[in-house]
């Protein structure tokens, strides 16, 4: 365990073993996925820790699923987000970032609501967020891009503010998302 998972509740713990142990079918691992996105008492760290113990049994368990659910489909859009948060570490500091620094698969896509869906994002102490994701509702529809700045926490749902960019350009998007960059990370 890295330092940032000294921080994870015991009921926490608890429940990423069973996801890790139990053997579990794909439908109760999504309706897993489903709940931790929707569970209000964990944080932000410790539903990535649940995120990413469901995706890695996902893509292991059934690696066809995985695919479908998960995988090469999504190759252009980790790319290119893999890219520029490369490029964005090099120009921020995200050492005091409240969420782990990665490219990260949405629940969304998890959950089959969305076809093709990653981001990256910073969180401050603050809880103000910004968010850069790579979208796709339907295999039929052309992707986006998502640039999303908010006060994360109860009352501040009307303050999200979301920008969407088509792919090609991206560069108006970088640029709006480094705008929200300067903004919190303090």
């Amino acid at each position: 365990m890295d330092n940032i998972d000294n921080n994870i509740s015991e009921q926490v713990l608890k429940v990423k073993k069973r996801i890790e142990t139990e053997e579990l079918s794909i439908k109760e691992l999504k309706n897993y996925f489903n709940n931790i996105l929707q569970y209000p008492k964990i944080t932000d760290i410790e539903r990535e820790l649940l995120v990413n113990a469901v995706e890695k049994q996902i893509r292991v368990k059934f690696p066809n699923n995985a695919k479908k659910i998960l995988g090469g489909k999504s190759a252009k859009a980790q790319e290119l987000l893999e890219e520029i948060y490369k490029d964005l570490t090099q120009e921020f500091d995200w050492s005091n970032n409240n969420v782990r620094n990665k490219v990260k698969v949405c629940g969304s896509m998890i959950s089959g609501k969305e076809y093709i869906c990653w981001y990256i994002s910073y969180k401050n102490d603050n809880n103000y967020s910004a968010g850069f994701a790579y979208k796709q509702m339907t295999p039929e529809q052309d992707p986006y891009l998502e640039i999303d700045y908010r006060k994360v926490g109860k009352g501040f749902e009307d303050e999200k503010k979301i920008n969407h960019f088509r792919v090609e350009l991206k560069d108006d998007a970088i640029k709006l998302f480094k705008e929200h960059l300067s903004k919190i990370i303090l």
